[in-house]
């Protein structure tokens, strides 16, 4: 197992920073009017400070912690360069296809507490929420919704990218290539390239329509939005939305950035939330080519549930979903997607009282392994989980209000 490094010679080689070759490199900028870029940063090849093997990176509200999933060993966190402490679910992360680059999409110079608080405990099973009404900053109190590039060779973050837009900043994702980062501020979707950091024109979904997730066909580079009640299909190569597909189903009210995912081959669009007339917990399926909504699944016989967020496996024969009301996770086989088995429950752990987060699952991503997954307890914790087996293995401690996680290779 490794040992995290130590924080002397972690700076010591951080100070050695080596130009990256994508930085140099003469790409085309991003144009004004689409989302997609072609160019793919160069390879290079120098000195990486990033852990061995598949890493699970963890963003809190003020750091990323890293995480070995092969030895499920934590690193040193890596600070985020911002001021105040964002509303609990108001960041998300994304890397990039040659696991060099972490993007984290956060709010900078946030407003106090007790703000934050009402706009992360405003969301109800019906879906009216912070998402259709967020609250007023108070007086004096300066929002600016920014993109975080982390370089993931030399462990550190840099300085922060402003973009426009004003709202929940819940979802982002890295199109194949790695040259372009769609970032969610508030009902906008906001491309800035990962090379020149240039910031595109964003694409507005319309008013109340913020953004609670995002998720990429691996085939199309085609995006589909998450919003309360509905799914945005998005086409990056022309930047338009179109037609919004009618879900009837809530956002969770940790505002996970996962409560939507697609399918390896492409085929179908998973959704998660509360719906039906006794708003209980449902997945939804969309066949992503039509837009057209299949038959729906639900948990209603094992009490009130919150689904939170929900991971495919890579055959598409599993999905697991992530329940923040009950602290489950739910499998979901598809060849007995009408009739679920009974939810696995999160094994009880001690909290800090001093520590942050909701206590509550807020992601589930997979890891190294067709049935390894990890769950982000939405407190200071990543959970291993062996679908197979259905058991939990040692919690992971990490940075304090943990919200989201996404995997990378080494780079």
């Amino acid at each position: 197992m490794a040992a995290p490094r130590p924080s002397v010679v972690a700076g010591q080689a951080r100070a050695r920073r080596t130009r990256t070759a994508a930085l140099a490199a003469a790409a085309a900028l991003l144009s004004g009017c689409s989302l997609f870029a072609t160019p793919s940063p160069a390879p290079v090849h120098d000195p990486s400070l990033a852990p061995p093997g598949a890493v699970g990176y963890v963003v809190c509200p003020n750091a990323v912690t890293p995480v070995e999933l092969g030895t499920r060993t934590a690193e040193e966190d890596i600070p985020l360069p911002i001021t105040g402490t964002p509303a609990l679910g108001n960041f998300a992360i994304a890397t990039s296809p040659d696991g060099r680059w972490a993007y984290v999409v956060t709010s900078d110079g946030v407003a106090p507490t007790s703000v934050t608080a009402e706009a992360t405990a405003g969301a109800t099973a019906k879906g009216v929420s912070a998402a259709t009404n967020p609250p007023t900053p108070p007086s004096g109190v300066v929002l600016q919704n920014v993109v975080i590039p982390i370089n993931l060779v030399t462990q550190q973050a840099q300085t922060p990218i402003r973009i426009p837009g004003q709202g929940g900043t819940h979802a982002i994702v890295v199109l194949p290539g790695g040259r372009t980062i769609l970032a969610a501020s508030g009902s906008t979707i906001v491309p800035v390239d990962a090379v020149t950091y240039r910031v595109g024109a964003p694409l507005d979904l319309g008013p109340g329509r913020t953004i609670f997730g995002m998720a990429l066909d691996p085939r199309t580079a085609a995006v589909f939005a998450l919003v309360a009640g509905g799914v945005f299909p998005v086409d990056t190569a022309n930047a338009t939305a179109g037609t919004e597909i009618a879900t009837g189903l809530s956002v969770s009210s940790v505002y996970s950035p996962h409560g939507i995912a697609v399918t390896s081959d492409g085929a179908t669009v998973y959704v998660v939330g509360q719906g039906g007339s006794d708003f209980g917990g449902r997945i939804l399926p969309i066949a992503a080519s039509t837009g057209a909504t299949q038959p729906t699944t639900g948990f209603d016989r094992f009490g009130i549930a919150d689904p939170a967020a929900i991971a495919v496996t890579p055959d598409g024969s599993m999905l697991l979903v992530a329940d923040s009301a009950n602290n489950w996770v739910n499998p979901v086989a598809v060849s007995t997607f009408s009739d679920p088995s009974p939810p696995v429950r999160l094994p009880e752990r001690s909290v800090d009282a001093s520590s942050s987060g909701t206590a509550h699952p807020t992601d589930i991503v997979l890891g190294p392994g067709r049935a390894s997954a990890f769950v982000v307890d939405g407190f200071d914790a990543v959970i291993p989980f062996q679908a197979a087996s259905q058991t939990f293995g040692r919690p992971i401690a990490v940075c304090s209000g943990a919200s989201s996680m996404a995997v990378a290779p080494a780079p």
